[in-house]
């Protein structure tokens, strides 16, 4: 640990704050760095200009390349600070075609999928796509998250739908082998270590962690269950480790799905949630960890 005292900015917007949750984790970490020594300060994006008066910047917002977070994490790697998420790691995992050409190249254990450009969108590739993972697949724009832009399709009409809303965000899309698990791991990596690990559990009669209702806005979410990091298999330990090492050091959550005994990454996100009581339930320590990292 750091033994002089670091200046931290925790960049985030106002809606950070609209889940007690989520305030309760941000409030966690504000108490860890000043038991440490440290200041802790919120940055919002109309003080961005500060950036320069701090020793290390750590984003909570949505980190979307597109968003004021990368603007926020481009400056603070450019000053020289010490940065979660730096911005490579927003760059590689706010595009699922480039993280998962990755995994491909690296051979991580991932998912079967295919890359579908717009010009492949004809009847003999998406007979060829059903052939080889069967009915349904899952559709993926490259930018995600929470769940958006990731619809099954299980006919040549549902799937052509679902391109074509999807290719007006990009050129390239995900396809991938539908495969229906009654709960994600959840794996938090900070530097090479696992740092936590939960269950995300699919809601009943659901697909994905997070599922809209049908005809509603809004989305229903499955419960965490949080496990101590020590108990979890030492292959999963290994397959989370390893997709995060085609990323970078930084802090990831990385979902793995848990098939026949084997463990499959679907993905690893950047900036990755974390709420009081729930990802942090077993492991406490997670904030301290952060922390460390910020002000070595």
């Amino acid at each position: 640990m750091n033994t002089s005292v670091s200046r931290i900015a925790c960049f985030v917007e106002k809606y950070n704050f609209s889940d007690p949750r989520e305030e309760g984790a941000l409030q966690n970490f504000k108490r860890a760095a000043e038991k440490q020594g440290n200041e802790f300060h919120f940055l919002f994006r109309e003080d961005i200009s500060d950036v320069r008066k701090f020793d290390a910047v750590f984003i909570r917002a949505t980190t979307d390349p597109l968003n004021t977070a990368y603007v926020v994490s481009k400056t603070a790697w450019e000053l020289g600070l010490k940065v979660i998420d730096d911005p490579e790691s927003i760059t590689i995992c706010g595009n699922k075609i480039h993280q998962y050409a990755l995994f491909e190249k690296y051979n991580v254990p991932r998912i079967p999928t295919v890359f579908l450009n717009k010009d492949d969108l004809h009847h003999k590739k998406i007979n060829d796509i059903f052939e080889e993972f069967g009915k349904p697949v899952v559709i993926k724009a490259p930018y995600t998250s929470f769940s958006k832009y990731v619809e099954k399709a299980a006919c040549e009409t549902n799937f052509r739908d679902v391109c074509k809303r999807f290719f007006k965000k990009s050129d390239v899309l995900a396809i991938q082998k539908f495969t229906p698990t009654e709960f994600d791991w959840r794996v938090g990596v900070l530097n090479n270590d696992v740092l936590y690990v939960c269950k995300y559990m699919i809601p009943k009669g659901r697909w994905k962690h997070g599922a809209k209702l049908r005809g509603k806005p809004t989305i229903v979410w499955g419960r965490t269950v949080a496990l101590k990091k020590e108990t979890i298999p030492q292959r999963l330990r290994e397959a989370a480790l390893k997709a995060c090492s085609v990323v970078g050091k930084g802090l990831y959550g990385v979902d793995i799905k848990e098939v026949d005994g084997e463990y499959v990454v679907v993905e690893v996100n950047d900036n990755p949630s974390i709420y009081a009581g729930y990802e942090d339930r077993k492991d406490k320590d997670l904030y301290g960890k952060i922390i460390n990292y910020l002000t070595e």
